[in-house]
């Protein structure tokens, strides 16, 4: 503890012995004519540890947070008092006895810029950013981080492999740390899904031929090099993943927030379900139908621009992808993600004047029913256009 003769303090407090942590605060004092100070916490940077040895060896802590104002707990929000024993100080909270020293303590804002930087490095360092494989084969193998978490959408097809479905599919979920010195990333895994195998692409779709135990044990180790992450030493093979926008995090993609509530583990494991060679007489799959998102997208233009109607003269499509869900509104107005085969985003405006339109989205499912709308809901007369094609 150090008291400054400016009427400001600032205090160290490290705690071991099941709990590494240390706790900085500083404020302001008085002394009373009888010697007893009374201090007034503004502000404190608390830190967590791995173990009492990384506190001491100045590794980076796996928590830090800092408190100040409204922010402040019960135990620090209120005066503090300190009884001025002549030949020590005694602290009336817990009755801790301190006395003169010449050890300094720390400087309070530079320490916590300090650790800051170290925890950020170890991390925070990826946070906001996202990463995935390029390539037609490669677009349901995706990680995004968020803070120390990470979430990764894991999809493999072996090259080498004959058999159309022996591509597999599952969810990571956990916490991650960073060694910028070998540039090693460790995933700490805390849930993942089953491993689901099948059609690439129809497992994109949430539809699998087979199921299998989690792939992953509890780590997972990743290097990162010019701006890619590929898997090292483990049990399964993984393409790599690269983050296009390595220095900004606004157009970083995938996103953390929307794989949480599209894939995680609990949200994937729930839809995906067994497929089978037909598709409840829709005359095959979506995907026999449709082989990819650019037939679809066709067919959809052909449909609407070929109706006698001038609202849709100017249909076009803005935008197409694959293995997304869309929040469906049903009867009772309520919103549930539905995973689709195939989403499109379009407009009805004259191409060039999108702005003044509403965009749209239009998507498929694995049962082939189709969902329309700004607020997407069931399009009964999509559905049956799409069974009577499907079965010509």
């Amino acid at each position: 503890m150090f008291f400054g003769k400016d009427g400001n303090f600032v205090q160290d407090i490290i705690s071991s012995k099941g709990f590494a942590g240390r706790f900085t605060e500083k404020g302001t004092y008085t002394i009373d004519k009888s010697g007893d100070i009374t201090m007034n916490i503004d502000s404190v940077t608390e830190e967590r540890f791995n173990s009492d040895s990384d506190l001491q060896d100045g590794i980076a802590p796996i928590s830090i947070a800092q408190r100040q104002g409204n922010t402040l707990n019960a135990a620090e929000d209120h005066p503090i008092k300190i009884e001025n024993k002549k030949t020590y100080l005694l602290g009336t909270v817990n009755k801790v006895k301190l006395y003169s020293t010449d050890k300094k303590t720390v400087k309070y804002n530079k320490h916590y810029q300090s650790e800051k930087r170290k925890y950020d490095d170890v991390y925070n360092k990826f946070s906001d950013h996202g990463f995935t494989s390029n390539g037609m084969d490669t677009p349901m193998n995706a990680i995004a981080f968020k803070n120390s978490k990470f979430i990764w959408r894991y999809g493999y097809q072996d090259a080498k492999s004959t058999s159309k479905d022996s591509a597999v599919m599952a969810v990571f979920q956990g916490t991650y740390s960073y060694n910028s010195n070998n540039k090693i990333m460790t995933l700490k895994v805390v849930n993942q899904s089953n491993s689901y195998y099948g059609d690439l692409m129809k497992l994109g779709g949430f539809e699998y031929q087979k199921s299998g135990s989690p792939l992953a044990g509890n780590t997972i180790k990743l290097r990162y090099r010019n701006n890619t992450l590929a898997l090292i030493g483990n049990a399964f093979d993984s393409w790599d993943m690269e983050d296009n926008y390595p220095n900004d995090a606004t157009q970083s993609q995938p996103k953390y927030d929307d794989y949480i509530s599209s894939y995680s583990v609990a949200a994937f494991d729930s839809q995906m379900h067994k497929g089978s060679s037909t598709d409840n007489g829709s005359g095959g799959s979506v995907k026999d139908v449709f082989p990819t998102k650019e037939d679809f997208a066709d067919w959809v233009t052909d449909y609407y621009q070929s109706q006698d109607d001038e609202y849709y003269e100017n249909f076009h499509v803005l935008e197409s992808g694959d293995g997304a869900t869309l929040p469906v509104t049903d009867d009772n107005g309520n919103k549930k993600a539905l995973p689709m085969v195939y989403r499109l985003y379009y407009s009805i405006a004259e191409e060039g004047n999108e702005m003044s339109d509403t965009g749209k989205n239009i998507g498929i499912s694995s049962d082939g029913k189709l969902y329309n709308g700004h607020d997407i809901v069931f399009d009964p007369d999509l559905t049956q256009a799409y069974q009577d094609y499907a079965n010509n």
